[in-house]
């Protein structure tokens, strides 16, 4: 791996020289403000500060802050006055900008565009016109940055290579490429508290810098107890200093062995229940049925989705986004609030200082209308985290919940949010990303409604939302697309209708408190970020289940007419289908209408109610597609434009080579715009056919229904007439796998679906998207060569022996730019064409 040619800044030796003419009094001077200046430099910008990736950040000392407008393609400059924001410049940039770094003088920021592969660095100077200057090309899907604490490098996580660019920061070119692996999710760079002084100062700490870097997924710990797990997977982040970027360090983030919360596994101990298909989830399989081992077991949690970081008090702070993949399927253990802590100077997890978040809010009083009121609001995603300039109080965004929680450091040297009786929730705007704090205020970028909050910190209170974009207008699709958004993201809810003509900035999710989940637990992105997968392998209802990204949902072609069937079980046709997710799992009411679901009678959760009323009846399973509600049709609209994220493209004859077997042995299943020969191309959308709900006759006599799966179709209507069949036996499901249990608990006469096969899951992105089936048993694509079975009875790999580094060079370079192929889906439906793999009706 070659090095990185740090390049001296000529004026910046020129300004050593005359420090080290001026004599004992300068050095004396800079001693005065080395003994006055914060422990965190970081706290706002400036030469020397710490550096972390965020998508809102402080220029010239907090006289400037520079806002990234994710969903315009725009950066806003703002001046800072006191409590106070006024819009300098709206700069256009590349499309879906993630990051910006504040260069330490303040005159530029480079901001990364994630969809087009780019950075943007804009001029911030005073005495020129505010603008972008250069564009520079990264890797692929360029999230993170951040700049080394001199200002001179500039590091870019590509998310989905696994790299860091490093870029000069003065002539803009990209001067080497770290390898991490996996997909980098968020960037810290600190000075090394290991090194000797500095010769000037007399600090620690002097000289040398190390980048701290997040792998946004857990990864299974080896030698654990595997897929489906609590305490199945580990964080990982990657170190190394500036100098070294050849020797790349690993610091391993723990589980936690307890949550704070319980579930009651009763059914799925053999000894207490007849259905429990074996006891690999019961705590106790002697206990008797009022064992509290059982009915009160602790829960794991391990961390996943580390998305934001922040180093502090020679501490790196990962708040993250917890999973709980065992069963039961309930609320308030599926996902968690936790903030894992790593020593920056041992490099080592400080397992004494995670903690759960919603361990702490569990014991505030439940506010007696909870309607308008934020109290007891768990932490759902937390995706974003600053501290002031003495580390003593943080500030953790919940994206879901529409606010930042403050914690301070307690005695014991763990954060702590002051519960019961003190929690500090300070509201923001509508789905808040990122941070940033500058003495008593706080700025936090509100992603959909495109403002920023400004903070006041000491009076716990919002004091001004200032528009940093326009969002688009009522009636356009734009607005349709982003309304749908604020649906998926949030964890407390929107009306069910009234929103055609409404502003987005104009909805108030606190007011509808209880609609997506309960105490704002959950949001559909908890399991899906950005639309995508959280690369989990869930105990859900049907079995263990891989979550579904939903790039490959809806084709980018034609639309709702190109539609997935849902789920790897084929037991849903639409988004609005979920809307029972957000009743039965998540145990809010939901956004057509009716008590959480979870209150009805022969349920297996305890969830707090949210008024009296029944849900629209023909949103079932297969139900209805659109006209649900408002809501949940302009949700649809945003999963039909879930993008696929760009896959790193090489013009290597083994990618051409492997698109050659792909087509021959794979497209036929995993062809088509989607990626999938998923599609319901039979008659849908029931309306009120409560029959068919019930298991009554299907509305569409060529289908073929078992167990609510959609198994096959049958098409007498063409010549010759043709039989499609939608779930494959690919030889990866084994009903004596020990997590080939039911998420419920109950087998309703038989084990996990699976028997019948698997709806084949879209490409899309297939590179960077592992573990692979649907319990995740493959967790590399040599894995899917080795356990996948061909029509002819052979794995990939026996059929294919010399051809699978091809055929793996072919995969990763999947996109939704890739070429499209024709599945034996579109030969079904084009009466035209032959269709070799399609067999005669039976």
């Amino acid at each position: 791996m070659s090095r990185v040619q740090v390049q001296f800044n000529p004026s910046a030796r020129a300004s050593r020289r005359r420090v080290a003419r001026s004599g004992a009094v300068a050095v004396a001077g800079l001693l005065a403000l080395a003994a006055a200046a914060p422990a965190r430099a970081g706290a706002h910008d400036g030469a020397g500060a710490d550096s972390r990736s965020t998508n809102i950040a402080l220029a010239e000392w907090g006289r400037k802050l520079v806002n990234v407008n994710t969903e315009a393609n725009t950066v806003t400059v703002f001046k800072v006055s006191g409590d106070s924001l006024k819009k300098l410049a709206e700069l256009a940039v590349g499309r879906e900008p993630r990051c910006v770094a504040v260069a330490s003088k303040g005159d530029k920021a480079f901001v990364t565009n994630s969809g087009d592969g780019t950075v943007s660095v804009v001029s911030l100077r005073d005495s020129d016109e505010l603008k972008v200057v250069h564009t520079i090309k990264v890797g692929e899907e360029p999230r993170a940055c951040a700049l080394t604490t001199k200002g001179d490098l500039l590091y870019v996580a590509n998310y989905t290579e696994g790299t860091l660019s490093v870029i000069d920061a003065h002539t803009y070119e990209v001067v080497d490429t770290v390898v991490v692996g996996g997909n980098p999710g968020a960037l810290a760079i600190a000075k090394d508290d290991r090194k000797k002084k500095d010769s000037l100062l007399g600090r620690w700490g002097g000289g040398e810098d190390r980048v701290f870097v997040t792998l946004f997924f857990a990864r299974p710990i080896a030698g654990g107890p595997g897929e489906g797990f609590d305490d199945g997977r580990q964080g990982v982040v990657k170190t190394f200093l500036v100098s070294d970027p050849g020797q790349v360090d690993e610091i391993t983030l723990s589980p936690l062995p307890d949550s704070g919360f319980r579930s009651d596994r009763t059914k799925f101990c053999q000894q207490l229940s007849s259905t429990a298909v074996n006891n690999t989830f019961c705590p106790n399989p002697a206990g008797a049925a009022d064992d509290p081992a059982i009915t009160q077991d602790p829960q794991a949690v391990h961390p996943n989705q580390l998305g934001s970081a922040v180093v502090c008090g020679k501490k790196l702070y990962l708040p993250n986004i917890g999973a709980q993949p065992e069963p039961p399927v309930q609320f308030n253990a599926n996902v968690q609030a936790l903030v894992h802590v790593v020593d920056t100077k041992a490099l080592a997890e400080r397992t004494d200082l995670h903690v759960n978040l919603n361990q702490q809010i569990a014991t505030e009083a439940a506010p007696a209308d909870p309607v308008g009121s934020l109290q007891r609001a768990f932490g759902n995603d937390v995706v974003a985290i600053d501290s002031d300039a003495k580390c003593k109080n943080f500030f953790i965004v919940s994206r879901g919940g529409n606010y930042v929680l403050k914690a301070m450091v307690g005695e014991d040297g763990k954060l702590d949010i002051g519960a019961p009786d003190a929690v500090v929730r300070l509201p923001t705007g509508n789905i808040p990303t990122g941070i940033v704090v500058n003495g008593k205020y706080g700025y936090v970028n509100d992603e959909v409604d495109m403002t920023v909050t400004v903070l006041d910190l000491a009076g716990g209170t919002a004091l001004a939302t200032v528009p940093s974009a326009t969002p688009p207008a009522p009636g356009s699709f734009d607005h349709a697309r982003l309304l749908g958004r604020l649906v998926f993201f949030t964890a407390l809810g929107v009306p069910d209708n009234g929103l055609v003509g409404a502003q987005i900035r104009d909805i108030d999710p606190v007011q509808f408190r209880g609609k997506q989940s309960a105490d704002a637990w959950s949001t559909c992105a908890s399991c899906h970020p950005d639309g995508l997968t959280d690369s989990i392998t869930w105990i859900f209802g049907d079995g263990p289940r891989q979550a579904i990204p939903l790039d490959g949902l809806y084709s980018k072609l034609a639309g709702a007419h190109d539609a997935r069937i849902n789920n790897w079980s084929a037991v849903r046709d639409s988004i609005t289908d979920f809307n029972n997710n957000s009743r039965g799992v998540q145990c809010g009411a939901g956004f057509a209408g009716g008590d959480p679901l979870a209150l009805q009678p022969g349920t297996n959760v305890a969830c707090p109610g949210t008024g009296p009323g029944l849900p629209n009846p023909a949103i079932f399973d297969h139900g209805l597609q659109q006209g649900g509600s408002e809501a949940l049709d302009f949700e649809t609209t945003w999963g039909q434009t879930v993008r696929a994220l760009n896959a790193p493209k090489s013009g290597d004859a083994s990618v051409t080579a492997g698109a050659t077997v792909f087509q021959g042995a794979c497209a036929s299943c995993h062809g088509g715009a989607k990626w999938t020969k998923s599609q319901i191309i039979y008659l849908s959308n029931p309306a009120l056919d409560k029959a068919f709900a019930a298991g009554g006759t299907p509305r569409d006599p060529g289908l073929t229904m078992v167990a609510n799966q959609s198994v096959s179709y049958a098409d007498a209507r063409v010549e010759p007439a043709r039989f499609l069949r939608f779930l494959d036996l690919v030889g990866t499901f084994d009903p004596a796998n020990p997590i080939e249990i039911r998420g419920a608990g109950a087998t309703i006469g038989q084990g996990p679906l699976g028997v019948a096969g698997f709806n084949g899951p879209s490409l899309l992105g297939v590179g960077s998207s592992a573990p692979y089936f649907h319990n995740g048993q493959a967790q590399t694509l040599q894995d899917v060569f080795d356990q996948h079975l061909l029509p002819s009875g052979v794995t990939i790999a026996a059929a294919f022996p010399a051809n699978l580094g091809d055929l793996e060079a072919f995969l990763r370079t999947i996109d939704g730019r890739s070429p499209i192929l024709r599945s034996e889906t579109d030969d079904f439906k084009d009466p035209t064409k032959e269709c070799p793999t399609c067999p005669a009706t039976p």
